[in-house]
């Protein structure tokens, strides 16, 4: 067997990696908003209150190009769920692809 190549430790650039918290934290955030949404959604709550409008303009930039394509299935919206699905693996490749201490 080969040894081991020892791998070069990276300096942390910042004391607090921002970069990984903005990513974290917005899409967090984004997530957050979409399930607060949906659960409003399954009450009948809808636009007439100022708290789901603001989440409505928030998600609808992200969820309504899924619902055109998607559609629904009964009382199932695909397009949520696809929207949900590709803004974690967005966010999970975002976090793998920003370098340590970013």
């Amino acid at each position: 067997m080969l040894p081991a190549l020892p791998i070069p430790k990276v300096p942390q650039l910042l004391p607090v990696p921002i970069l990984s918290w903005i990513i974290t934290y917005g899409f967090g955030l984004l997530i957050l908003a979409m399930l607060i949404r949906m659960i409003a959604s399954w009450f009948r709550i809808d636009e007439s209150f100022a708290i789901i409008r603001f989440l409505a303009r928030i998600t609808d930039p992200f969820i309504q190009p899924c619902r055109r394509i998607m559609g629904t299935v009964g009382i199932i919206d695909l397009g949520f769920l696809v929207t949900w699905f590709l803004i974690v693996t967005l966010q999970i490749l975002l976090l793998q692809a920003v370098p340590s201490g970013w």
